[in-house]
């Protein structure tokens, strides 16, 4: 299920990785429909310094009939907040006084002659008025592509130097390749990374990539200087001004390599008691984090739900017995009904307490981390946003959260196409609360408590998911680990009339098992993420 969410968010993103309209006209027609409330609209106003050769023929200068080396451009690209796709304003869009064309897909542009800040200003039919100011940043100069030879081998370092300003103010920066998808060709980014007069590319990027293998042969190399300015203000759903410089050069590409899909772990742990089996993953490390890079971090999210408290089961039997000329059939039904005991509410507040105990002091044995306190989390405005648990015991179904907490981690097919968006990733919920909470990760954890038919015991099945902030400004969240736990439960008959206390639910779902299962899949992760270039990745960021 999760996997039709990124794919969708990789079709968004790889069509609108350079900034305009790289969608094929029939996709993007499909996608974009028209507003007039701009409290729908998530909105990227960007300028871009130096735009690249048409030659390059990516589908976004199919779009334009004046797309020219070396020219500025300013525009904006308007999606929806709320579910996927772009957004037509219902409206017009000018720059400094002049109105901006619409091209397709959501997106506005026009070509600029100088490097003067640009007003950009929105106003709809139903009287809505916004603006923004956007202004270039310094160019971006390549000097040399792997010490001049402009070959790129995908099994090999990418070697780049640049002629870079000694006071640099804006030192982000993106490498991309190009790529052909469904139709489209567009920039397909390598890394992200910090400028230097040299920069070092490790050939394991080219294992992360976020979409499909580079072009190879005869290609282009784009690299990408960019700033990013929240807007706060209000007046729109979301907004966010990018400030772009490019540089673009052809090169040759060979040997595509093998691409690192995320990192899988699966194992299962025996004990006297039964067995429990986790399945655990993490994206690529162009999504993935690695878990030295979460020094402080919040939980957000821990649920325990208890199901089929209460069935029942008919079996029907039918029988015929002959009279003389005539036959009387009987049917017979029998109705067998099974309930779990029912628990006072401190046995959930309880089980709820030691989780959250153990999950935090499992994290901080296997890395250096802080937690913030719960309430500090419930303080945070875009928490108002997140749907709340039903918080309360009922004959047949149980819903607990961990001092009010509210669920992050959707577990069920509708719950994860419905959090699908495509609004820009600083906008989406998991990076509005780090933000909001000053922390580098999320952590939301469900438990799902069943109790089968053949005894009276609770099968637990715990999911996990550990979020960090964006890769960069296109891509995101980015995820630490996420997963699934799942294994038998304790009959509550095999349990010692003794030990029937506060903590008789712990000893039912296994909860020291549990943990010991979650810790087991934290080390295989961090095990595997070592073997794959991770940390080298990463570190070109810092």
């Amino acid at each position: 299920m999760r996997s039709l969410k990124i794919i969708f968010s990789i079709l968004l993103i790889s069509g609108l990785s350079v900034g305009c309209v790289q969608f094929g006209k029939v996709v993007g027609k499909f996608l974009t429909s028209s507003t007039s409330d701009l409290n729908e609209s998530s909105t990227q106003i960007r300028y871009v310094r130096n735009t690249y050769n048409p030659e390059v023929k990516t589908t976004e200068v199919s779009y334009f009939k004046d797309w020219n080396a070396g020219r500025n451009m300013v525009g904006l690209n308007s999606f929806k907040r709320e579910g996927a796709g772009m957004l037509k304003i219902d409206g017009t869009v000018k720059s400094n006084g002049n109105e901006i064309p619409y091209i397709a897909n959501g997106a506005y542009a026009e070509f600029v002659d100088d490097l003067s800040p640009q007003t950009i200003d929105i106003e709809t039919v139903s009287g809505q008025q916004i603006s923004f100011t956007v202004s270039p940043i310094e160019e971006v100069k390549i000097k040399s592509v792997n010490g001049g030879s402009g070959e790129i081998d995908l099994s090999k370092d990418l070697v780049l130097e640049f002629n870079e300003p000694a006071q640099s103010e804006n030192p982000n920066m993106r490498a991309m390749l190009l790529m052909d998808f469904m139709g489209t060709r567009s920039f397909a980014d390598i890394a992200n990374f910090k400028a230097a007069d040299k920069v070092v590319i490790p050939a394991e990027a080219f294992k992360h990539l976020p979409g499909l293998n580079p072009i190879t042969g005869d290609s282009y190399l784009m690299i990408e200087r960019y700033k990013v300015t929240p807007h706060t203000s209000g007046g729109i759903g979301a907004a966010q001004i990018l400030s772009l410089s490019w540089d673009t050069v052809p090169v040759k590409v060979s040997n595509n390599v093998k691409q690192i899909n995320g990192l899988p772990v699966k194992n299962t742990i025996e004990d006297e008691n039964g067995t429990f089996t986790y399945n655990a993953s993490k994206p690529n490390a162009f999504l993935g984090k690695p878990f030295s890079k979460g020094k402080k971090f919040a939980l957000t999210s821990l649920t325990v739900r208890a199901t089929k408290l209460q069935q029942s089961r008919s079996e029907s039997s039918s029988s015929t017995a002959y009279y003389s000329s005539y036959s009387v059939k009987t049917t017979t039904t029998t109705t067998e009904t099974r309930a779990f005991p029912k628990l006072p509410e401190v046995f959930w507040d309880n089980l709820l307490n030691s989780m959250y105990t153990d999950v935090t002091a499992t994290l901080q044995n296997n890395f250096d981390i802080e937690f913030i306190p719960v309430e500090e989390v419930l303080k945070a405005p875009s928490y108002a946003k997140l749907k709340p648990i039903e918080d309360g015991i009922t004959q047949v179904e149980v819903s607990k959260s961990y001092k009010g907490t509210k669920p992050l981690l959707p577990t069920t097919f509708s719950a994860i196409m419905g959090s699908i968006s495509t609004t820009f990733a600083s906008d989406r919920i998991d990076a509005r609360l780090l933000n909001e909470l000053g922390v580098d990760g999320l952590i939301a954890i469900t438990i799902d408590l069943e109790m089968p038919w053949e005894e009276f015991s609770l099968s637990p099945r715990m999911s996990f998911r550990i979020t960090g902030a964006p890769n960069g400004y296109l891509y995101g969240p980015t995820v630490f680990a996420e997963g699934v736990i799942h294994g038998n439960g304790i009959e509550l008959d095999e349990v010692n009339q003794e030990e029937v206390n506060i903590e008789l639910l712990n000893q039912i779902v296994r909860k020291d098992a549990l943990i010991s299962a979650f810790d087991d899949a934290l080390r295989a992760l961090k095990a595997e993420e070592s073997k794959h270039g991770y940390e080298q990745i990463w570190a070109l960021q810092d």
